[in-house]
Formats: structure tokens, sequence, C-alpha cells
């Protein structure tokens, strides 16, 4: 009813009761004063009923907005009650209980229709644990608790809100200090009466909780004693069969040879992490967010036993049942090679100077370094320049060790290789394996090979079903034009890769020759080996060359060498380098 109405009512009924009284109904001044009054207080009402709906509207938009799946209902007329929902669930509950998130959803928005309540925001916890408040919906609950006040607070049960009674009791004071009721779905309202029930209900939440936990505590032990690794398994294995606490795993038939070929590259000394990364970058292994593997993941894959067959849980470590990628030797070089990677093996010079990393000052125990001194005149002969290694503290701190040529120094190296060779026994083991290297490179071509075929074939899929849309005219063409072209770019991406298998192939096939050619001499091969290639050949030999008044004094040998030795796989005819160990003593 408007205040004209009202007005008109008014005065109908004063004519009535002027007629009544036998006289004629007159307007005085106190009449046109309220009617004056009247209309002004409903401009007023307006004016103020504007004001507050703004500035609802204003104070609405500072509330998280939901996703489209979580948007709630619209209010409906009358005086209705408004309140947040909280869900939460953990991949385990999910997985064994039903209380996945859309059971939750369902049962909290039909209790609160029922009970004439405007859901005003629904906060998802997904995936979290119930025994720490320090879930980021929980903490959004909180601060919109502060910030926007509501009538009620519905849950579906008490442990999804909190599995520990210490932070229910607390969160509940909370809320019931800010005027809230917190109404379980299961259990009704919490926040009537005595807090007892309440707190029992959450001791029973504790306590299912921690019986949950050692049940599956128990379950990962018991696990690990028959063989199987309890955590997922990493990077170039896939789980396969059983539930989920008897899941083993297999090797990926994708990922696995390009591991197992991370670690053989590695192993050379010729790789850095950074290196490694671009390289696994190349080969589409990536993380979940598609970048490349950081330095710490490729650092980690590198130290872990898991890839040779070990398994280790909470300090005990034993063999697993999974099948290995990689041997427990190369695994172990791969250790050294990380150990080592602050000593000549990762280290980037402007001049790659052969024995960089290896000489020693037998004085002082300092690594030689190199440079070059010119002089056009004095070494017109020479090109101008000549190259010296040197102890750097012969300048600074009075060492005697004088300067040596860089190419004597290098052909002293040269000709100790003349006295080595293999035993026949250690050749034919190469032969043979590598014999086996090649068959085994050969599968794992053909494996990587078929893993690209599959991701190729299914982009050509892709790329038809799109070419279709575009003829039936299902599709924008500005949307096909976009996706088509990253689809070709991913085809051809895939056949960059099927030809870079085949150039790996080659190449495995170049290197096995130059092994053979090693393995059965020694000199020749390194002689005329180039300048990269000898690095490595030295590597397998020596850690360390210490040098004394010119001369090659002794050597430190790398374990693979000492080992080959020892047995007798490899001889030297006159071993003119006397043997030191680490600590520079014969």
């Amino acid at each position: 009813m408007n205040i004209d109405t009202t007005i008109r009512h008014y005065e109908e009924r004063k004519d009535k009761l002027a007629r009544i009284a036998g006289r004629d109904a007159r307007d005085t001044s106190g009449d046109a004063t309220w009617r004056d009054d009247l209309r002004a207080g409903e401009r007023k009402n307006e004016a103020v009923s504007g004001h507050n709906q703004q500035r609802s509207r204003k104070d609405s938009t500072k509330i998280r907005t939901a996703p489209d799946e979580n948007e709630v209902q619209r209010p409906k007329p009358g005086n209705m009650n408004t309140c947040y929902l909280y869900l939460r669930v953990s991949t385990d509950e999910q997985a064994t209980e039903g209380f996945s998130l859309e059971n939750q959803k369902r049962a909290c928005m039909d209790y609160a229709r029922s009970h004439d309540y405007h859901v005003k925001h629904i906060f998802l916890d997904d995936g979290k644990s119930g025994r720490t408040t320090q879930r980021p919906a929980f903490q959004e609950l909180l601060k919109a608790v502060d910030e926007f006040k509501v009538d009620a607070l519905i849950i579906y049960k008490i442990d999804r809100f909190a599995r520990n009674v210490s932070d229910f009791r607390d969160t509940r004071k909370e809320i019931e200090s800010k005027g809230l009721q917190m109404i379980s779905v299961l259990e009704g309202n919490v926040t009537q009466g005595s807090s007892l029930i309440a707190n029992i209900l959450a001791s029973v939440a504790e306590w299912e909780s921690d019986v949950n936990g050692q049940r599956t505590r128990d379950a990962l032990v018991q696990k690990f004693r028959e063989g199987w690794q309890p955590t997922p398994p990493p990077i170039g294995y896939r789980t396969v069969g059983g539930d989920r606490e008897r899941k083993t795993c297999e090797p990926d038939p994708y990922t696995a040879p390009i591991i197992k070929e991370l670690y053989e590259l590695y192993s050379t000394g010729n790789y850095s992490i950074i290196e490694i990364q671009d390289w696994l970058a190349e080969r589409n292994i990536l993380s979940r967010t598609g970048t490349g593997l950081g330095h710490s993941v490729i650092h980690t894959i590198l130290n872990n036993p898991f890839y040779y067959g070990w398994i280790r849980w909470h300090g005990e470590g034993k063999m697993g049942n999974h099948i290995p990628i990689i041997s427990k030797d190369i695994y172990d070089t791969c250790q050294y090679v990380l150990a080592k990677h602050r000593n000549f093996l990762m280290r980037r010079r402007i001049h790659n100077w052969l024995l960089g990393g290896f000489v020693y000052c037998s004085e002082c125990g300092q690594r030689y370094v190199a440079e070059w001194h010119k002089n056009a005149h004095k070494l017109r002969a020479r090109g101008g320049k000549i190259a010296y290694y040197h102890c750097p503290k012969r300048e600074r701190n009075g060492c005697r060790a004088p300067y040596v040529e860089v190419d004597d120094l290098e052909y002293q190296v040269e000709q100790e290789f003349k006295n080595m060779q293999f035993s026949p026994d250690f050749i034919e083991a190469v032969v043979r394996k590598t014999r086996e290297k090649l068959e085994e490179s050969r599968a794992n071509a053909t494996s990587v090979k078929q893993g690209i075929l599959n991701q190729k074939l299914a982009l050509e899929m892709k790329r038809n079903k799109l070419e279709d849309a575009l003829i039936e005219g299902t599709i924008d063409r500005e949307v096909f034009k976009r996706k088509h072209t990253e689809l070709q770019d991913q085809v051809r991406q895939m056949e960059t890769q099927l030809q870079d298998v085949d150039d790996r192939c080659r190449i495995d096939i170049n290197l096995i020759d130059d092994t053979l050619a090693f393995t059965r001499d020694i000199y020749a091969t390194y002689k005329d080996a180039p300048p990269f290639m000898k690095r490595h050949y030295l590597r397998f030999f020596y850690e360390k060359v210490m040098v004394k008044n010119k001369k090659i004094f002794a050597t430190v040998p790398t374990p693979i060498f000492a080992t080959l030795r020892d047995n007798q796989q490899v001889i030297q005819k006159t071993p003119w380098l006397p043997r030191v160990d680490s600590n520079h003593e014969p």
C-alpha cells in the first residue's frame, strides 16, 4: 500500500465520520501538514533503501566469487537467513567412504533450502587433511566470517570440519563469538546447548582419524616387507594393478628408456644438469605444469637408487620386486660424477685445455692452470705465442714448481698410454657387453619410436576430427585455424623426435666402434682421438696427474681403473708413473 492510497483512505473515513456527526468534512492546516510529512517520509525511506541496496551490492563484491559449479541459490522473497557452506574431502575418504564433495554439497544445499537459508558462498577443500586448520578454503572461511556476517555455517559432518578436538573447540568458540550457528547436517546444531556432545563427536572424529592413519601405515609397512615401494614410483615407471594399497609398478614404455639414457649420458661426465634439462625437454619429459624439469628434480632422479632396484622406507632399505631400469654400476658411476661436479667434470672454461682439471702440483697440491704467453718478436717461430701449465701459487705464494709447456706435458701423458693394454679376457667381455648394448639399444629405440608413433597417431586423429568439423560447419573458422596450427606443430615435433631416435642409433654404432677400437689398442685410439674424446679417456683412467720439475711424478687412478688394474684386466708394461692414493702418498 503506497502513501497516496493511505491518504485517500484517511480522507474517506474522515468524510464518513463527518456525515454521521451531521457536518461537512473540512481540511485543516494540521491535515495538510500531515499529508506533506507523510509524503516526505516516503521519499526519505526510498533514498535510504536505495543507499542500503547499493551498499549491499558493494559489500557482496568483496566475497570471493565461487566457480560456476558452486554458484549458490538466488535469494527468495521474504525474510531469509544467510549461511556459508564448508565442504572437505581427502583423497582417501573420497575413494573409500563416499564423502565426495558432490555428495556433501547436495546434502548441505538441501538442508539450507528446507530450512530457509540463503547460501552466500561455498568453501571447498579438496584433498586436504582435517588434522590441521592450515587449509586454503578453511582459512578463507574464517576471514569471511570476520568480514561479512551471516547467520549460520552449515557443514556435512563434524569430521569434515576438523579431526582434531582442540582445533574444533577453538574454532567453534570463535564462530560462536561472531554470532553464527554451526549446523551439521548429520549431527544437528552443535552450538545449541552444552558443548559436551559436540566435543565428544569431535573426539570420535579424531579417534577415527588415528585408527585410519595407523591402518594405512601398517598396510604400507606390509607392502614394503613384500618388496614393493609404498610411495608412488618415480618418473620412468607407471602404477599398475591392485587396489590403492596393493598397487605395483612397471617401467613406462616411453619414459623408462629416456631415464636410462639420461643415466648413461650423465655417467660420461660430459653433461651438466642444465644440459640434461634441455635434453629432457626436447623429449617431452616435463613437469605437471608443462615446464622443463627443475635442477633439483633431475638431481633427485640421479640420486634415486630405486632405478637400480633398491627400495627404502623409514630408514630401512632392500632390493625390491620391481624391474630395474639401470644397473648398480651405472648408478654408482653417476654418484661419482655428482660428487665431482665441482671439479673438472662440470666446469666451463674459456680455453679447453686438454689436461685442465687433471694436473696438480706435487709441491703444494694446487691444481695447475694454463695460459698463453705472447711475444710476437721472441716467439715468431712459434706463431707469436706459447702455452704453459703452471702452479697458480708460483707467483703469489712462492711455490717453486716451474712452468711446463702444454705440448710437452700432453705428450708425456700420451706416451703413458703406450705402456697400457687390456687383457684378452677384458676385451672379450667388452665385445660381449657391446653386443648386448647394441641389442638393448635397438629394443629401446623400437619402444621409444612406438610411443612417439602412438602420440603422433592420436594427434593426427584430432586433426582429422577438426577438419571434419570445419566441413560440417560446426566450428568457428578462427578457432579452427588456431587449433589446426597447434596440432600441425605438435605433429611436426613428433616427426622430429622420430628422426632424433634414428640419429641416436647411428651415434650408438659410432660409439660402439670407438669403444672396441679403444679396448684393442689404447695408445693408437687415444692418439688419433679428437680432444673431447681424449678427455673422456683421461677421465676413465685418472683422477689426478701429479707433476714435479716438469715431469709426471705420480698418478691417482679412478676407482674403475684401480679395480681393473688390481684384477689384471689392464696390463701396464712399464709402470714408470708411481701410483698414489687420494692423500698423495705412494
